[in-house]
């Protein structure tokens, strides 16, 4: 007994000459740091995607709202694909009254009055990680929306009630479109609300953390040298940290057994104040950043118990209060900002990839095109050619003498050569249908313009080598021109010679044409020619392209009808069948008469159609030049 009382005495001597004998300094340190996630299953989530389920008066804000929000901290946004999804539902906001409130100016020694409409908002909210909902929360309360501000109630009062008569007429007739309503201002709002508590509960951020350490620094005192170990490893080891990585704890473990002994060694008491402060403040700090929570709490309020310096622990203990933990796993540091980065730089590098691949194709496109304007300037050259050499030598082209009938009927093979522009209006009326419809058409040597309201309108041109289209129907207001394929390009570029465009009369063709017997058709004693195009397959075997027929009137020569079979792999795919009538002379081709009244029967993809053209006015080299094109084509515009 006397024994064990010695020894007690000699440790609190000892304990009394360590505490007499200790001093200390203290170290600051700047670390990066991660805020975390409130849910640990979002560590190894990087991208995130917000689907809406908008009210039907809503359509318009949602473009708007995929634009503007729901992009949170530590996350790339993906369009369709993100393992993070947000499921947001919107419904319309609802208006309640509109409210005036005044301020008065001290300084200017006046009231300013301002008006605000006030709306109850509602939107619902999931948050989805693997088809799991992780998150889900109503968002409701009350927006408000300024809307006028003057110095005189009585003309703020005179516009609210404006204001608020405005939102009850849109509201009872259920029209939002008027943007001065307040409505999209109350969801961007709530929107902006959501964003916020979304990036509070689900975002990664980074920032600096200053961790104090207190370091012995009494060479005289028995703990020194093992403090010092403590001191040089966890020094190393702080100047060491990344957001990637944390501190090595398997090195560690060994000091933080010493120092966990130390506060059985050195008990509570005023003699050991100095070394269990720095004891607990070490054990505190060391054990937070490796995120062992109750280590942490338990040394963090051991230092407050300490009485030497509470404010310490309480700082501390608020700390691991605000940190997310996860349970029997470290994420102090993660990978998580360098796999964004990496990804970021991932999706940089396909963008630019698709970026250059753009400008390649567009340099192949460009190199595609000089040959394709090439091959059809060179196409347009050769029938005009042809019209011009066959007109000349009409004795000596195949079925001569009913060539020279039928041009005759014309007008002449030199008026034929002489006619430069054309232009038809006509009326068109389809079966089944009252809508009023007309087609113009103008057609020079080089040019070919469509224009047609159906009622909508759109366009088609043929300008020398190009050719586009403009379509009301499917692009909308914000229309452009489209340059047209090859083969559309092929079956538009025919109406460039004025004979066909004026006729359908094909002079390119004449020599292919094979005369049949003759024919009874609608009533009248014909020419029956055909011209059956066949072109090879893949598998080099002749297959049916198009197949063409031209009836003509034995008696006067004028063109009956003309019909067109077109095979997309052998297969019957367009059949066009035109029916001439009422022809009429035209001064410009001397004698010659052209179609007035022409059916039509077309057979293709959408069934059969059926409709009569009628045209009103047939002017042959007018005077309006090509200021049709300039205006259309080029002062138009294609964007």
């Amino acid at each position: 007994m006397k024994k064990i009382l010695l020894l007690i005495a000699l440790l609190v001597i000892g304990s009394i000459q360590a505490q007499e004998k200790i001093s200390s300094k203290k170290k600051k340190f700047y670390i990066p740091v991660i805020k975390y996630s409130e849910f640990p299953a979002l560590d190894n989530v990087l991208t995130q995607t917000a689907f809406y389920q908008m009210d039907k008066s809503l359509q318009e804000e949602e473009s708007n709202l995929k634009k503007r929000f729901f992009n949170i901290d530590g996350y790339i946004t993906d369009p369709a694909n993100g393992k993070l999804k947000l499921y947001l539902t919107f419904a319309l906001p609802r208006y309640t009254e509109t409210q005036i409130d005044s301020v008065y100016d001290k300084k200017e020694n006046k009231w300013s009055y301002g008006a605000h409409s006030n709306y109850i908002t509602n939107v619902k909210l999931d948050v989805k990680v693997a088809d799991k909902i992780i998150l889900s929360k109503d968002f409701g309360g009350s927006e408000s929306y300024s809307m006028t501000v003057g110095n005189s109630l009585g003309a703020v009062k005179v516009a609210a009630s404006e204001h608020d008569k405005k939102i009850r007429t849109a509201v009872k007739d259920s029209d939002y479109s008027d943007v001065g309503l307040g409505f999209d201002n109350a969801i961007y709002k709530t929107a902006l609300r959501i964003q916020e508590f979304l990036n509070y509960k689900l975002g990664y951020t980074t920032s600096e953390a200053k961790i104090r350490f207190e370091f012995v620094t009494s060479k005289g005192h028995s703990e020194y040298n093992q403090m010092l170990a403590f001191e040089n490893e966890i020094t190393a080891q702080m100047q060491k940290i990344t957001l990637e990585k944390g501190l090595d704890e398997k090195l560690l473990t060994p000091h933080l057994h010493y120092l966990e002994s130390l506060l059985l060694k050195y008990p509570a008491s005023p003699t050991n104040v100095n070394i269990r402060f720095i004891v607990t403040n070490n054990l505190a700090e060391t054990y937070l950043l490796l995120e062992n929570k109750e280590k942490a709490l338990l040394y963090a309020n051991l230092l407050v118990e300490n009485d030497k310096q509470d404010s310490r622990g309480t700082a501390i203990i608020d700390r691991i209060n605000k940190t997310n933990f996860a349970d029997k796993r470290l994420r102090a540091h993660t990978p998580r900002f360098a796999e964004l980065k990496k990804l970021g730089l991932k999706i940089a590098e396909e963008k630019e990839e698709k970026r250059l691949a753009f400008f390649e194709k567009i340099q192949q496109q460009e190199a595609e095109w000089e040959t394709e304007k090439s091959n059809r300037e060179a196409y347009l050259e050769k029938i005009k050619t042809q019209r011009f050499n066959l007109l000349d030598s009409i004795p000596y082209q195949l079925n001569a003498n009913l060539l020279a009938k039928v041009v005759e009927n014309l007008g002449g093979s030199q008026a034929l050569k002489k006619v430069e522009k054309a232009h038809l209006f006509s009326k068109i009326s389809i079966e089944g249908t009252n809508i009023p419809q007309t087609e113009e058409k103008w057609a020079t040597t080089s040019h070919y313009l469509l224009k047609k309201k159906i009622p909508e309108a759109y366009y088609e041109i043929v300008n020398g080598a190009e050719a586009w289209s403009h379509d009301d129907r499917e692009t909308g207001i914000n229309a452009k021109w489209a340059k047209l394929t090859a083969y559309d390009y092929s079956n538009l570029s025919k109406n460039v010679d004025l004979v066909n465009f004026l006729t359908d009369l094909r002079l390119d063709l004449w020599n292919n044409f094979e005369v049949l017997g003759d024919e009874m058709y609608e009533g009248k004693l014909c020419y029956h020619l055909n011209y059956f195009e066949k072109t090879l397959s893949s598998g080099n075997r002749t297959i049916p392209k198009t197949d063409y027929h031209v009836f003509i009137d034995k008696e006067n020569f004028n063109i009956v009808s003309t019909e067109k079979t077109e095979f997309d792999n052998g297969n019957k795919s367009f059949f066009e069948r035109k029916l001439f009538g009422d022809y009429r002379p035209v001064s410009s081709l001397n004698s010659g008469k052209i179609p007035h009244k022409i059916n039509y029967e077309i057979e293709d993809f959408n069934g059969e159609t059926f409709y009569q053209e009628t045209r009103e006015k047939v002017e042959i080299n007018p005077v309006f030049g090509n200021r049709i094109f300039m205006k259309e084509v080029y002062f138009g515009g294609f964007k």
